[in-house]
């Protein structure tokens, strides 16, 4: 057979492959599914499962993918597992918690602004390499979803009221011996017809039954008479406790009981009262999973 007839036969076998692989890539209708996997206090899995609707044929393989959120590592690409031939591709991502603390941290330190780099390097054809690097900046003001609140109350008999939580802003603080710190700054106003004296405010907050944190402020306040006043209170929270609160979080199908209780002493008539102002009890919902699969079919639908 002449040389000739052989290299248009492969081209004819190439041009053939290339037409198949446009193809089936424009066909494919991918059906992607994602789930929680194996997670503990340390890792978190994200299990992603690709039926493709026939074979690519095209040899492609990942060797790192990584998310690195305000320049902390927090996600890696743990397994892939794809074959040419088949149609089920399945991908393992794992999750470091205590990274994902870090990156959520120094987000805060850069005044909630920050990016979101995601590297991917790989082969194709086995032998052209795929080298992306993607950036996205970021800048949600997270802190402004804490907000507690309480109402006033009857005390001493009923002749005296406490004083009311009317709204309650954050603002970041820094770290202190490995604690994040958040400045509380809770306005209260009083129902009474005369000034009362605050001589010291303190919460605890926990999370899973998990204490995260407490605050308090020896500083003197005088809330006015039929008025108002804000009290700063720095809280404390401990970042070790946080991977174990987001563990019991996953395996709670994403629910977290979150609880806060917040004291109150006053000085009325001379005489001090320490009051349980409130006690503030939430179920904190979060969709993760079913809003990556939302934004997976989006992409690939």
């Amino acid at each position: 057979m002449k040389l000739r007839y052989i290299i248009l036969g492969l081209a004819l076998i190439f041009i053939i492959w290339v037409g198949y692989v446009a193809y089936a890539a424009y066909t494919l209708s991918p059906r992607v599914s994602s789930q929680w996997g194996y997670v503990d206090e340390k890792t978190t899995e994200i299990w992603i499962d690709a039926r493709l609707s026939k074979p690519l044929l095209v040899p492609v393989s990942i060797k790192n993918l990584t998310v690195v959120f305000s320049g902390i590592p927090v996600m890696r690409i743990e397994r892939f597992k794809y074959e040419p031939t088949k149609t089920e591709v399945s991908l393992v991502i794992g999750v470091d918690n205590r990274n994902l603390v870090r990156g959520l941290i120094s987000y805060l330190e850069s005044e909630q602004r920050g990016e979101v780099d995601i590297i991917l390097n790989g082969t194709f054809l086995k032998a052209i390499p795929i080298n992306l690097d993607l950036k996205k900046g970021i800048s949600e003001n997270i802190l402004a979803y804490l907000n507690f609140t309480a109402d006033s109350k009857e005390i001493a008999g009923g002749l005296i009221k406490s004083p009311a939580v009317v709204e309650t802003t954050f603002d970041w603080g820094g770290e202190k011996n490995g604690k994040a710190v958040l400045v509380a700054h809770m306005k209260l106003y009083n129902p009474n017809r005369f000034p009362v004296p605050v001589t010291k405010l303190s919460f605890q907050a926990y999370a899973n039954s998990i204490k995260i944190g407490e605050g308090e402020t020896s500083k003197k306040t005088v809330i006015p008479a039929k008025g108002y006043a804000t009290i700063d209170v720095r809280m404390y929270i401990n970042e070790d406790s946080l991977p174990k609160v987001w563990e019991i979080h996953i395996r709670n199908g994403e629910a977290s009981r979150v609880t806060a209780d917040i004291f109150l002493r006053v000085n009325l008539m001379g005489n001090p009262y320490d009051i349980k102002l409130a006690s503030y009890e939430e179920i904190v919902r979060t969709h993760i999973i079913e809003d990556l699969n939302n934004l997976l079919n989006q992409m690939l639908g």
